[in-house]
């Protein structure tokens, strides 16, 4: 069970456990970001409750939807996809703090998409064989 696309970002996201008592999934995340000369790669592992799934596929199957974001439990990691005046908005984000507060980090990165990239992405998600 996994999510792939390769636009706007490499984007990875692969279910590695999953919990009845608390219906949800913990997913390792892959992403990469190549732009020009430069390259940002994330790899980490978090909890998505499978409630934020559905929340995040079912307002992408709304024709009226203006933003829909999907966040792991503890909210360090969002995709946002929204509608702007400049077209769809897709941003990405990991914020993390350490255990002592003395280390955070925070990635965020945004592109303007077309329908095409939006249609890979929301297939992806609207194919993805939920179990609950």
């Amino acid at each position: 069970m996994e999510i792939r696309f390769k636009q706007p970002i490499d984007f990875h996201l692969k279910v590695i456990e999953t919990c009845d008592h608390v219906l949800s999934m913990c997913v390792q995340a892959k992403i990469v970001i190549t732009l020009f000369q430069h390259v940002c790669q994330y790899e980490g592992e978090f909890w998505i409750a499978c409630a934020s799934w559905d929340e995040f596929t079912n307002s992408l199957r709304d024709s009226l939807w203006q933003e829909t974001v999907l966040r792991d439990m503890s909210g360090y990691f969002l995709l946002t996809l929204r509608r702007t005046d400049d077209g769809l908005l897709f941003v990405w984000e990991l914020r993390k703090t350490g255990i002592y507060s003395n280390q955070k980090v925070h990635v965020a990165f945004s592109s303007i998409i077309d329908d095409g990239v939006l249609g890979k992405i929301s297939s992806e998600f609207f194919d993805f064989p939920a179990w609950w």
